[in-house]
């Protein structure tokens, strides 16, 4: 089965959890997962099985959707509810408005540092190793964009909030970086990925039945999304058994299509079935072909 399987993940699991948890429930080697959750976060982990695992970095590539809260008052460790108190609890009460202006602060292009308790590697080490012998490091910042990021409300000292973000944001460094500012500290204590990319919550399916026992492989497999509906954003163009042909020795193709302002095309069968991704490599003006042109491409990714 080449495809994407999106699971809602439970708290408690890391993503290499369910990585294997899924290799062993399907019989499948070949399973990635798109984006790492941390244990105790929830929601959107979209799995690429198969083949499909060679389009893996344009899912980890893709924009990220949080609903979570973070509570203020003392930060933490982790800079969530896993770590220990770094302060007594102040328990303040919370101001909306400031908080919305702190919050104004904080979208657009953005520097971060990554919790010192995560897998940002330093040196070859992830930063957790450190932190767990009580070595300090301080990697480099690194830019992030947050497109948006809303107050929903506010309850006693937690302030729950919608997160909308580029690949390799850290909720839970926003978390603590926004209890600094507030001026009382802060740590992230819920976290659920309501999209991810072109996958939304709504596709995503537990591991567990109503009775907390695993779902069947017949169940999962029935809702692996095939490679054929991944990437609906890049224009397709169809091929005719001959391109086809060419295109699976490793020849550039000249083809045919009305979309050619993109640089990159999905190139099918006539079935339907993705065969490749493709990059533009020359556009041209068909002379006979009205409202068509002719583009060349040359295959990066290809399924046989």
């Amino acid at each position: 089965m080449d495809g994407v399987l999106v699971v809602d993940k439970d708290p408690g699991w890391t993503s290499h959890d369910v990585v294997a948890k899924i290799r062993n429930l399907l019989k499948i080697k070949k399973v990635g997962h798109a984006g790492t959750l941390d244990p105790f976060a929830t929601g959107v982990l979209p799995l690429t099985l198969g083949r499909a695992t060679r389009l893996t970095n344009y899912f980890l590539a893709s924009d990220k959707v949080y609903r979570g809260a973070m509570r203020f008052g003392f930060a933490t460790t982790t800079y969530d509810t896993d770590g220990e108190p770094t302060g007594e609890d102040t328990r303040p009460v919370l101001d909306s408005s400031r908080l919305e202006i702190i919050f104004s602060r904080y979208q657009g292009a953005i520097r971060q540092l990554p919790p010192p308790y995560s897998a940002k590697k330093v040196n070859g080490r992830p930063l957790y190793s450190y932190a767990r012998k009580g070595i300090e490091v301080t990697p480099p910042p690194k830019q992030v964009t947050v497109k948006s990021l809303v107050l929903y409300g506010i309850h006693d000292s937690e302030a729950e909030f919608e997160l909308t973000c580029t690949a390799g944001t850290y909720a839970r460094s926003l978390a603590h970086d926004i209890g600094k500012e507030y001026g009382c500290g802060a740590h992230l204590v819920r976290l659920r990925r309501m999209r991810s990319g072109e996958f939304p919550i709504e596709k995503a399916v537990s591991l567990y039945q109503e009775n907390g026992q695993f779902h069947s492989s017949d169940f999962l497999l029935a809702r692996v999304v095939p490679k054929r509906d991944l990437l609906p954003e890049i224009p397709s163009v169809v091929l005719s058994e001959g391109d086809r042909n060419r295109l699976l020795h490793g020849m550039d193709l000249n083809l045919l299509t009305a979309d050619a302002g993109a640089e990159e095309y999905r190139l099918i069968d006539e079935s339907g079935e993705l065969i490749a991704l493709a990059r533009c490599v020359q556009k041209f003006t068909s002379p006979v072909a009205q409202a068509a042109h002719w583009i060349r491409v040359h295959p990066h990714i290809t399924f046989g």
